[in-house]
């Protein structure tokens, strides 16, 4: 079996890294502004699960990757 998208597949199911500001930031970014404008109720949650991703803490990954927020 391929690892090419098909009618039953998406791009989302071929990737093999967590999505990260570290390993896709404009892809990451993206889903931020999403969140943030259209869901703001689960932005802290996106936040802790991609600092978790990241074994950062929620504290030093907002410093780092969300200095203006």
């Amino acid at each position: 079996m391929s690892n090419l998208p098909s009618d039953y597949t998406s791009w989302v199911d071929n990737i093999k890294e967590p999505v990260t500001p570290a390993t896709n930031p404009e892809l990451w970014y993206q889903w931020y502004s999403i969140v943030k404008e259209d869901a703001p109720f689960i932005l802290d949650t996106f936040i802790e699960n991609t600092a978790a991703k990241m074994e950062l803490t929620v504290d030093y990954f907002v410093a780092e990757f969300l200095p203006n927020e």
